[in-house]
């Protein structure tokens, strides 16, 4: 009785602590980091300049970026039309953006709506799995990338601390960038490697069903094959144009950064564009870091932090007002998006059961 009043107090603690912990994270961010920056009077302040014309240009880089992942979503399932990729994307975000374990959930959500529209559970994993390491070296891609550019520029020396740390994480993330594409291109190329993890991976599920003294599956090494093949039959032919989405993938949210610092007053002689770039590199990072949903708390205060570094109080809540604008429009702006997008293939879901392609 004791033990079992224990496990059920652990497990309590534990979903208390999924809670408590990022609301910690998000008070600490924004109730002391922050407004150590830039005092939300400052920034409120300089988001009320804001233009009409600015608003107009703000809110296409926005449109612009959602765009970049709604492609990115159709090159990795032939004959998805781009509707169905949005509202797959705006759904799935707004699970994510708003659950403590909201990445996982979000695969639930996709797969719920892709396979209502014809999509197999075997093609569903090849999306997954391939869809998911293109973004994960990405992410590792993006900091050995903003450091080529500042290098290039000639700003590799001003912060020389700050730099040092940005150019360390860039070897480390380069160095993984680099292994993951060596792993992926062996496994793609070598079918002895893909039948040596597939006899791995039996190996350690039959050990977990023997754990739990049930019977497990015998067909995860074939399974694993499979699913090697049908990526290679899928990159094949996709390959450059998964490549391009994810680049314009970066490149949309970057947009939309820079879009922001200009219209909130930064001008480039105070955060040039290859620092903006550094930037976006460290919210990459932020992002990897499983405390909030979606980093919020840790990037709006990290890179508040690395950007306004230098500048005088007032240039910081302008830096301030830009990262939360940004935010604002491609973290939060998917949720009520993602909201409709969902009720709307609820309401329409038996009218598209006829398949992926129309």
């Amino acid at each position: 009785m004791g033990g079992a009043t224990m496990r059920g107090w652990s497990a309590r603690g534990r979903r208390g602590a999924t809670v408590l912990v990022p609301v910690a994270v998000c008070a600490a961010a924004f109730g002391f980091g922050l407004p150590h920056l830039a005092p939300f009077r400052d920034v409120l302040g300089t988001l009320r300049t804001l233009t009409s014309g600015w608003v107009a240009v703000i809110l296409l880089a926005a449109l612009a970026n959602l765009l970049a992942n709604w492609l990115f979503i159709a090159a990795a399932i032939p004959g998805l039309p781009l509707r169905r990729a949005a509202a797959v994307n705006l759904a799935s975000t707004a699970v994510a953006n708003t659950m403590p374990a909201g990445a996982a959930v979000s695969v639930g959500v996709s797969w719920r709506m892709l396979s209502s529209w014809g999509l197999s559970s075997r093609s569903f994993a090849v999306y997954a799995g391939v869809t998911g390491v293109w973004s994960m070296l990405a992410k590792f891609a993006t900091p050995a990338v903003a450091v080529a550019v500042l290098a290039a520029t000639g700003r590799l020396t001003s912060g020389a601390g700050a730099m040092a740390t940005l150019c360390l994480g860039a070897a480390i993330c380069a160095a993984v960038f680099l292994a993951g594409v060596a792993m992926v291109h062996r496994s793609l190329h070598d079918a002895r490697a893909a039948q040596a993890v597939g006899r791995g991976a039996q190996r350690w599920s039959d050990r977990l069903f023997r754990v739990i003294r049930r019977d497990g599956p015998t067909t995860v090494a074939a399974a694993v094959v499979r699913f090697r093949d049908d990526a290679v039959d899928l990159l094949r032919t996709r390959s450059r144009r998964l490549t391009l989405a994810s680049i314009g993938n970066d490149l949309g949210w970057l947009l939309v950064f820079q879009t922001c610092l200009l219209a909130c007053g930064v001008p480039q002689s105070q955060v040039p564009w290859s620092r903006c770039l550094a930037g976006f590199a460290l919210a990459r990072v932020l992002s990897a870091i499983p405390v909030t949903p979606g980093g919020v708390g840790l990037i709006e205060w990290g890179m508040t932090a690395f950007l306004a570094a230098g500048l005088d109080p007032a240039g910081s809540a302008r830096v301030a007002a830009a990262v939360l604008l940004a935010r604002a429009l491609t973290y939060v702006l998917p949720i009520p998006l993602g909201a409709v997008a969902y009720a709307g293939w609820r309401l329409r879901r038996p009218a598209d059961a006829a398949g992926v392609t129309e």
